[in-house]
């Protein structure tokens, strides 16, 4: 279950030349929960692990839709585009508690690194809305305006396609085990969360009075969550 990708994020500057308030929104993206499948090998030296582990899932990106008049509220209307999400990752693990053959439950907690990738079925452009409102016709009383020189600013957004990020992972499992020979059988659960940036990017630069480019800041839209709960069956090897 992923959080979203962008907020509500409004940048806005005030026109020297006619008052008017300009504002930029970057709508709310998101992708759907959806079910997903992993496969995963460990390896176990006593009570500690180490695992590689890949999984997809395919859902949809959905775009919010555009504000209504005057800027205040978005509609009803969005858009969505198809997207398979890969997960892939290297972990360590770490029993709760000492391992022994005949221990029939298992639970462990994991941390570790790796990467998402997010293939859209079709590109998608900047979720830019641009907003101009009047300047208001009075003042309020004991309010002096001052106005200075315009001051012009570009506006970069990457758009979206195959994008990929880095990304941490955390979380607890058990197993639960039937011994089997040598090895076991046994089920899996667990819950997990993969922590990475968002992969919409926006920067702005400031358009020098001089020719070229001034001033570059990005635009910062926090961290998404893809929060998972898992059950599947383990094949034991060997323990």
């Amino acid at each position: 279950m992923p959080t979203g990708w962008s907020n509500l994020v409004l940048i806005g500057t005030i026109s020297s030349a006619t008052g008017a308030l300009e504002q930029v929104l970057t709508r709310d993206l998101r992708v759907e929960p959806n079910a997903a499948f992993n496969a995963a090998v460990t390896y176990w030296r006593g009570r500690y692990g180490f695992r590689t582990q890949a999984g997809m899932s395919r859902s949809t990106l959905t775009v919010g839709g555009t504000p209504q008049s005057g800027g205040l509220a978005p509609s009803n209307g969005a858009a969505s585009v198809d997207i398979d999400t890969w997960l892939y990752d290297v972990r360590g693990a770490v029993g709760f508690i000492d391992y022994n053959r005949g221990r029939r439950v298992f639970p462990y907690g994991f941390f570790g690194f790796g990467g998402i990738t997010y293939d859209l079925k079709t590109n998608v452009g900047p979720p830019l809305t641009f907003i101009t409102q009047p300047p208001p016709t009075t003042a309020p009383p004991n309010t002096v305006i001052v106005r200075d020189t315009s001051r012009d600013f570009l506006i970069a957004v990457d758009e979206l396609g195959i994008e990929t990020v880095f990304a941490l992972n955390i979380g607890v499992g058990t197993d639960f085990r039937v011994p089997v020979g040598p090895g076991g059988l046994g089920l899996r659960l667990e819950l997990s969360d993969h922590i990475a940036p968002s992969p919409l990017g926006l920067r702005v630069r400031e358009l020098s009075p001089f020719g070229g480019l001034a001033g570059d800041s990005a635009v910062r839209f926090g961290m998404v969550h893809h929060l998972g709960a898992t059950a599947g069956f383990v094949i034991n090897i060997g323990r």
